[in-house]
């Protein structure tokens, strides 16, 4: 459950879907009467999950839709429902006018990217790929999102976790200097001296 969860703290409760999605996930101890309203939340949650999946089939077509669902199925762990509806709403939804599609992107990147340490070699490389073209496409595609400057900050991460230290290097520094968010520059910043670090400590 930690490595297909994210379980990172004990004791954790996790609401799991009948088909293996994570619906909520409580971490700590909770008497009775403060707990209910963590199981009816969880609860609400599913109901409205459920009625957006009906919806969808009655409009399988619609690109903001798709896109809803599959951030949904990604934000529950549920890789490949998260990149069959992506697919959807990539064909459906071409212009964006959703304005959920950078989002997309970024959270199919941040996805893979976090599977990359620990898969296997091949699966790894692939994971990697994926992650990079996701946030590549963002960043070329959708400058204007608000999730521009933290995809080039994972993407900076990523390649460092590829030991791609060139590649994270130039990514990085370019974010420190013309980001507009502070927190992201600063971030950059930071990310950036680890990185150089890791690159001399490898020579």
């Amino acid at each position: 459950m930690r490595s297909r969860y994210g379980v990172n703290a004990y004791p954790a409760v996790l609401f799991i879907s009948p088909d293996g999605g994570l619906i909520k996930y409580h971490s700590g101890f909770l008497p009775p009467d403060q707990f209910t309203p963590v199981i009816e939340d969880a609860l609400k949650v599913e109901s409205a999950f459920q009625k957006q999946l009906e919806e969808l089939e009655a409009k399988p077509d619609d690109g903001k839709l798709n896109a809803e669902v599959a951030l949904i199925y990604l934000e529950r762990k549920q890789l490949e429902k998260g990149v069959l509806f992506s697919e959807k709403a990539f064909e459906h939804d071409p212009k964006n006018r959703s304005k959920l599609i950078p989002k997309l992107h970024n959270q199919l990147g941040l996805t893979y990217g976090t599977l990359l340490e620990t898969a296997g070699a091949e699966k790894s490389e692939a994971y990697f790929e994926k992650s990079v073209s996701h946030f590549k496409v963002l960043i070329d595609k959708y400058p204007n999102s608000d999730v521009y400057e933290p995809a080039q900050y994972y993407l900076g991460v990523t390649y460092a976790i590829k030991e791609h230290y060139e590649d994270s290097i130039a990514v990085l520094e370019k974010l420190s200097h013309h980001a507009k968010d502070a927190n992201i520059r600063q971030s950059a910043e930071a990310m950036l001296e680890r990185v150089k670090d890791l690159a001399n400590a490898d020579e």
